[in-house]
């Protein structure tokens, strides 16, 4: 597909005073894009079509995307790319043409820029974003990368060939490494890197949560599931289901430019990034990615002009394996690295100091909630709020990192004035009913009515297609209100054509109706016809949490195969149910709903012994799965005389 300039001379003509280094070398600010993150994700927000919206930081991606949803909401014009030159996967039906999405009027670092284009994303993988924004638009200037300090910088070099970069490290070693792809309109951020004393290739990709380590490049490396302090963390899913193992692996030393780090500890995971990584990735092998993670424990300049990258140590650690999911893992301290390129840049300036606005403290904030030091973060969110009382939108972020940092009253505090301040905050509204559900000892006013009403207003708010949908399904349904909770999944599901999507859809659909103990030849036809969906899905790459993976869910889709067990258990064919579990377990050994239902059909076959022993299982791995089980009607006091054969 052939390239597309944007008038970057608009760009150009706002260019500030400059920067003066060394040798007469000067760098002009061309504008600057405040990032605010969300857990480890950086988010940015634009102008499209006057309308102002979100999108993700995709260092990564070589071209901007946008979600269909994001299509259909704006009214977007949309057409094939030029010369049917790129294909995508279709909703089941195999390739199809790529579309490109035309935006009228896109506000961008100032700037109205007009008939921009982005690729239409065949699923929506960020959520609420509308999309992201790849190296096509990234690709101005040269740009800073200063997560931690919430923003990004973009600068022209004038005068500066050969002249180190890192303008701000003036009493501070920097690094730096040579980029291999670098051309004049694309750039993919790939470099060199070495592991245990062999080179790998790296990936700089803000698109990815945390830095992550193929299994193929890690056993280049003398590193493999097995040898001693390899943990196993469990599966993985793709967007449409697909499943990898994950591992927390020690690492003797990392070394990227001067910078190398000593025992350190990286994730690992059974993916293939030594292929290509897909059409909105970067367009060549990669071994490694190094993600958010990274870029926050690091201030970094890419020198398109240069062809080189720049970056010092901000602090904190260079990988993040603090994973929620995984909360069971131990995982050892992080280390520091150490730095041997001297610092040449003396005569630098030096970086602008701390924020003094309420929205500069508030990014440098939810940057510290991202690296999980909590209590920097509180301090400057605190601050955010003294200078702008008023704002519902900073009491909102100091609630997520009160949660973060479980401090539950005071998250209920500010998501309460959230909500005084703004009525109709959807995602405070949903918080505060997520909040109270988990913590209903917090709740000395409205009971399970102030949760009801929440969720109502979040069902009045959300729009039809919102992914918020589908988070309002699960809480109805752990109140009880099924009826309800379908209702959000039927309002969803008629929405997502997509295949993936109606996977997700028809399977949360199965399991609350198996769960309801209604409709149960209803339920036993959605989870069918999600796993005949699955195995139909065209091979290709998919986006998970923490990389890439290739090819499609497979019947054994271990969430579509717990929700059936569920519905033949609650059928009475145990038997059936118990096929299903195994399927499940067998593709990810920690899920305690599959072990504690298959231990309930098994006592009900009348196999006490294995029974038993899978719900004792189940119960290490999730405290709360006996008391959901109960609140389905469904536990082991009930199994008594039950056994039944298919």
């Amino acid at each position: 597909m052939r390239a597309r300039h944007f008038g970057w001379a608009a760009l150009l003509a706002l260019i500030g005073a400059p920067s003066a280094l060394a040798g007469g070398c000067k760098l002009l600010q061309v504008g600057t894009l405040p990032v605010t993150m969300q857990s480890l994700r950086p988010v940015v927000t634009v102008g499209l079509n006057g309308a102002k919206v979100p999108f993700l930081l995709d260092s990564g991606a070589f071209f901007s995307t946008i979600s269909q949803d994001a299509v259909t909401r704006y009214a977007l014009a949309e057409g094939p790319v030029p010369g049917d030159t790129l294909y995508l996967s279709g909703a089941g039906s195999g390739a199809t043409h790529a579309q490109l999405a035309t935006v009228k009027t896109f506000a961008y670092l100032g700037v109205p820029l007009h008939r921009v284009r982005f690729l239409v994303t065949d699923t929506n993988i960020w959520g609420e974003l509308a999309g992201s924004l790849g190296q096509n638009l990234l690709h101005v200037s040269d740009v800073e990368y200063d997560l931690a300090d919430g923003i990004v910088r973009f600068i022209k070099p004038v005068g500066c060939a050969g002249q180190p970069l890192a303008y701000w490290a003036v009493k501070t070693p920097y690094s730096a490494v040579k980029l291999r792809r670098v051309g004049a309109v694309h750039a993919d951020l790939i470099a060199h890197a070495k592991i245990n004393g062999q080179r790998v290739t790296v990936l700089f990709d803000t698109g990815s949560p945390r830095s992550i380590l193929s299994l193929q490049a890690a056993r280049r490396a003398g590193i493999t599931p097995g040898r001693p302090g390899v943990a196993p963390l469990g599966m993985s899913g793709g967007i449409t289901g697909n499943r990898f193992e994950i591992w927390s692996a020690p690492v003797r030393v990392f070394q990227i430019g001067g910078e190398k780090v000593e025992h350190t500890h990286l994730l690992i995971a059974d993916i293939e990034p030594s292929l290509p990584v897909g059409w909105i990735r970067a367009r060549h092998p990669v071994d490694m990615i190094l993600g958010d993670d990274f870029f926050l424990s690091h201030r970094i300049y890419v020198a398109y002009s240069q062809r080189k990258l720049y970056f010092t140590y901000n602090g904190g650690p260079l990988f993040n394996l603090n994973l929620p999911q995984f909360a069971r893992a131990s995982h050892p301290p992080a280390a520091s690295p150490t730095t041997a390129a001297s610092s040449t840049a003396a005569s630098a300036t030096t970086a602008a100091g701390s924020p003094t606005s309420a929205a500069g403290l508030a990014r440098q904030g939810m940057a510290f909630a991202a690296m999980r030091e909590y209590h920097r973060a509180l301090a400057d969110l605190t601050r955010a709020c003294t200078l702008a009382p008023h704002s519902a939108h900073d009491r909102y972020e100091r609630a997520t990192v009160n949660l973060e940092a479980h401090q539950y009253r005071s998250a209920l505090a500010d998501l309460d004035t959230a909500i005084a301040l703004q009525p109709d905050d959807l995602k405070a509204h949903l918080a505060r009913a997520e909040l109270l559900h988990g913590h209903p000892a917090l709740d000395t006013a409205g009971g399970p009515a102030q949760i009801e009403s929440d969720l109502e207003t979040v069902a009045r708010l959300a729009r039809p297609a919102a992914d918020v949908r589908l988070s309002l399904a699960s809480l109805y349904g752990d109140l009880g209100k099924y009826s309800a909770a379908i209702a959000q999944v039927d309002q969803w599901l008629a929405q997502h054509r997509l295949l993936s999507d109606q996977v997700t859809g028809l399977n949360e659909r199965c399991w609350l109706r198996a769960a309801a103990d209604r409709d149960l030849h209803r339920a036993l036809s959605d989870c069918d016809e999600a796993l005949n969906l699955s195995e139909r899905a065209p091979t290709n790459l998919y986006r998970s949490h923490f990389g890439y993976t290739q090819s499609a869910p497979t019947s054994g889709s271990p969430a579509v195969r717990d929700s059936r067990g569920l519905v033949y258990l609650r059928l009475g064919r145990y038997g059936h149910a118990i096929d299903d579990y195994d399927t499940a377990l067998r593709e990810d050994p920690r899920l305690p709903t599959s072990l504690y239902g298959r231990g309930l059909a098994e006592l009900r076959r009348g196999e006490p012994r294995r029974g038993d022993a899978d719900l004792a299982a189940a119960k290490k791995l999730g405290k709360r799965v006996a008391a959901q089980f109960r609140r389905m009607g469904l536990g082991p006091a009930q199994t008594a005389g039950a056994a039944k054969s298919n």
